[in-house]
């Protein structure tokens, strides 16, 4: 029955136009430097090792006279090579520009909501507050809990704790300074 399904739904050569569909998209993902540190990191790494690995190999077919091994794996290394300096041409990306929170439109706004919530507050240190603007700070720890939860939505399916960590840690950064600046920008206006 298994068997029947999968011959129903394309088997083999299904997954292989998928396998073969996601290799060019990672290729070109790859040539058109769109590689967070942590990705191009581990690609220069692989490459390193598959130079390494390839040396080795043509050392020995050289050592054993076998020169039409030794040509194909010449060929190889030099696209090896090819491919580590393409990657080292290119500069690793912010993980924010590559891949923004899918939710960031939503939780920009929840933040813009809460500035001046979070002024209110500060400036009542030490002060009795008005019904008023008791009642909106209450709203605060609500607005609060609410971001946390698109953040938490904003997550991949396949995304490890520490990327989505780092997006999210981005994110707030860069709301942090876009709101900074243009609080500046409101003074001196």
């Amino acid at each position: 029955p298994d068997q029947e399904f999968y011959d129903a739904v394309g088997g083999t050569p299904a997954v292989q136009s998928k396998h073969d569909h996601l290799k060019r998209c990672m290729q070109t993902q790859v040539e058109e430097g769109k590689l967070t540190p942590s990705e191009r990191q581990k690609l220069l790494k692989q490459v390193s090792e598959r130079i390494d690995h390839l040396n080795d190999e043509l050392q020995a077919a050289l050592s054993q006279s076998r020169e039409k091994k030794a040509h194909v794996l010449k060929l190889q290394l030099e696209k090896a090579k090819t491919r580590q300096s393409a990657m080292e041409a290119h500069p690793a990306r912010s993980p924010l520009e590559l891949y923004p929170l899918k939710y960031q439109s939503k939780i920009q706004l929840l933040r813009k909501k809460l500035q001046p919530l979070k002024k209110l507050e500060q400036s009542a240190k030490g002060r009795l507050l008005t019904v008023k603007e008791t009642r909106e700070l209450s709203a605060m720890d609500e607005i609060e809990e609410e971001i946390r939860e698109w953040e938490r939505k904003s997550r991949g399916w396949f995304e490890g704790e520490e990327e989505f960590e780092t997006r999210v840690k981005l994110a707030r950064a860069k709301f942090a300074s876009s709101s900074s600046s243009s609080n500046k920008g409101a003074k001196s206006s």
